[in-house]
């Protein structure tokens, strides 16, 4: 039952940005799917907490990346756009949600597209917008972010906007079930997702990285940024999981 809400308010987010075509105000239609992003964590079970404050004015946003949901998650807090690897326009309805909400695409291991992505993002940029990329260039399972590409990032430097380092957790007795990556698809992925047990993302914000430095540069400070703010993640989870075993013992003893 949970999944047919699901689908339903997918058919009905399609609906409401076709109605905003005429329209013509990108900005309204991302507003709109800030609010659908936010109903659809309600439906999944999902809750976010934000650690740090929401960045103001044009941005570029560089997060680690576990799953599709982390656009859920973060679009539900701000009203950004993404950058998201070509195969998702192809996605069952989520394809035509992203391309309705602004995403911006780019194929993996092409050059040409490469280039024109940052040419788009760095438009995206000098319009006021704030775009959201995954320099890992792929979903990982974490919890520690692989090497951040530095490529996408010449386009902040370019526009002359800050980079924003942003580090995504998943916690709950679900958390396992957000990961997305591997051999994972999307339909089989969403389906085991609308049966998890609690899941709570969360999503701190570092600080505003100046783009005066090389984008090598910037993109290794981004990632020494993000892994340290789900350092002290793991490190917090280690110390409960410590407690519980310590617990567990005790009881069993007695």
């Amino acid at each position: 039952m949970k999944l047919i809400r699901i689908i339903l308010h997918m058919l009905r987010g399609m609906w409401t940005l076709k109605r905003l075509e005429a329209r013509n105000d990108a900005r309204l239609a991302r507003r709109k799917v800030q609010l659908w992003h936010r109903k659809a964590l309600h439906l999944f079970g999902l809750e976010r907490i934000l650690v740090g404050d929401i960045p103001k004015g044009p941005c570029l946003i560089v997060s680690n990346h576990l799953s599709w949901i982390d656009i859920l998650v973060i679009g539900s807090l701000m009203n950004v756009r993404f950058l998201s690897k070509a195969e998702v326009s192809s996605w069952p309805i989520v394809g035509k949600l992203a391309k309705g909400a602004g995403t911006l695409f780019v194929h993996r291991g092409d050059r040409r597209s490469a280039e024109i992505a940052l040419q788009d993002i760095e438009v995206a940029l000098r319009q006021g917008d704030q775009v959201v990329v995954f320099p890992e260039g792929t979903s990982t399972r974490g919890p520690m972010p692989i090497k951040f590409r530095s490529r996408l990032i010449e386009a902040a430097r370019r526009a002359g906007v800050p980079i924003i380092p942003m580090a995504l957790s998943y916690h709950g007795p679900g958390k396992s079930f957000a990961s997305y990556a591997g051999d994972d698809d999307f339909v089989s992925h969403m389906t085991r997702l609308s049966e998890a047990p609690f899941i709570r993302g969360r999503v701190a914000v570092g600080s505003a990285i100046e783009p005066t430095e090389p984008a090598a540069v910037i993109a290794r400070q981004a990632q020494l940024n993000v892994e340290s703010m789900l350092e002290m993640v793991v490190c917090e989870e280690r110390e409960i999981q410590s407690v519980g075993s310590v617990a567990d013992l005790a009881t069993t003893a007695n």
